[in-house]
């Protein structure tokens, strides 16, 4: 804050013959008083002596900026797409400039409050200082290149930490991409994922009404059978061992961020009957790796759709004709929203 301005009288300029002083001067004779004449007995037409007093700014006024304060300069808001980390995903793009500039013109703002609260005597008066997290604002998903739109996606469910999923899968074998134990090729599942810490949990079930449950945390895995839903509480998990350490990132669908992120030759796709933006590409071998003992890893193709606001919300993952047969078909819900998955606690010791 600035205090109020007060006029400064220059000294005179310096003569350039030194003053000459005398010395011991006589003591100056003192005035006599002059006679005070009362207000009836002043003449009508001499006007009252002028008076000149000094008039502070009026309440509420501010001083103006000091000069020697430069106003920052705009910072320029970045690139609204993803970028790269060293983790393979991306962070966000954030928009800083506006928040800077708004702090500077707050700052006088909050001096002021402080200011005007300081007499409050009151034991609990206190200054207090409220922040926020604005919502992090994206381009609109029209505008993004298929490029930019599956990092978005892969980055959303990374950010998010979680999201659920449901919907069909066939595969003939299991494998770090349908870990497990063996139920049938047909299955409809539903789980969830939690994207920080590599874990998932499914229920898959046969048309026969038998059940699997299925837990991972990294590249540990726990399933158990029952012949129905309601009775898989009662199983017991088995650990299961034979895929342990050949997938060290994770199993089953808590892979999806890494394999729309892994994806090649990206291209739209149209839009489906909800006016979803919809995208095609190619998910290379190494990336989707073994699906079926003793077969070599092939492509996949992935079909992702991206709701208005750019959030995945179904994903199918198909091999191609010469490689091992695999389909998934899941819809994707409650990114971002908090999930518990229980480990085990009554599996036996892993061989």
């Amino acid at each position: 804050t600035r205090s109020p301005s007060t006029a400064t009288v220059a000294p005179p300029p310096r003569s350039a013959t030194p003053p000459v002083y005398a010395p011991n001067p006589a003591p100056a004779l003192t005035p006599e008083p002059a006679r005070h004449t009362p207000p009836e007995e002043a003449p009508a037409d001499e006007p009252p002596p002028e008076t000149v007093q000094a008039t502070p700014d009026p309440p509420g006024t501010l001083p103006p900026a000091p000069d020697h304060v430069p106003f920052p300069d705009p910072v320029p808001v970045p690139d609204p797409a993803p970028h790269r980390t060293a983790r393979g995903g991306r962070t966000r793009a954030v928009a800083v400039g506006v928040a800077a500039v708004v702090a500077s013109a707050a700052g006088l703002g909050l001096l002021g409050m402080l200011a005007a609260g300081a007499g409050d005597d009151r034991p609990d008066a206190q200054a207090r200082v409220t922040t926020s997290t604005e919502p992090t604002t994206t381009t609109a998903i029209a505008d993004l290149s298929p490029q930019e739109a599956f990092e978005q996606a892969a980055d959303r469910l990374v950010a998010g930490g979680s999201f659920a999923y449901a919907g069909t899968t066939s595969a003939i074998d299991v494998s770090h991409v349908r870990p497990g134990l063996w139920l049938a090729v047909d299955l409809t599942v539903e789980g969830e994922v939690a994207t920080a810490a590599g874990g998932a949990h499914e229920i898959a079930v046969d048309g026969d009404g038998r059940a699997a449950e299925t837990v991972s945390q990294g590249p540990v895995v726990w399933g158990r059978l029952a012949a129905s839903r309601d009775e898989l509480p009662e199983a017991a998990y088995l650990p299961i061992t034979e895929e342990s350490g050949r997938q060290p990132d994770g199993k089953g669908v808590a892979l999806l961020p890494a394999w729309l992120d892994a994806t090649v030759d990206r291209r739209d796709a149209g839009t489906d009957a909800r006016g979803n933006r919809v995208l095609r590409a190619v998910l290379p071998a190494r990336v989707l790796g073994e699906v079926v003992d003793g077969r070599s890893a092939a492509d996949a193709d992935v079909v992702l759709t991206l709701d208005p606001a750019g959030d995945p919300v179904r994903v199918e993952v198909t091999s191609v004709p010469s490689g091992p047969p695999l389909r998934l078909t899941l819809d994707l819900a409650r990114i971002g929203e908090p999930v518990e998955i229980d480990l085990p606690t009554d599996a036996p010791p892993r061989s």
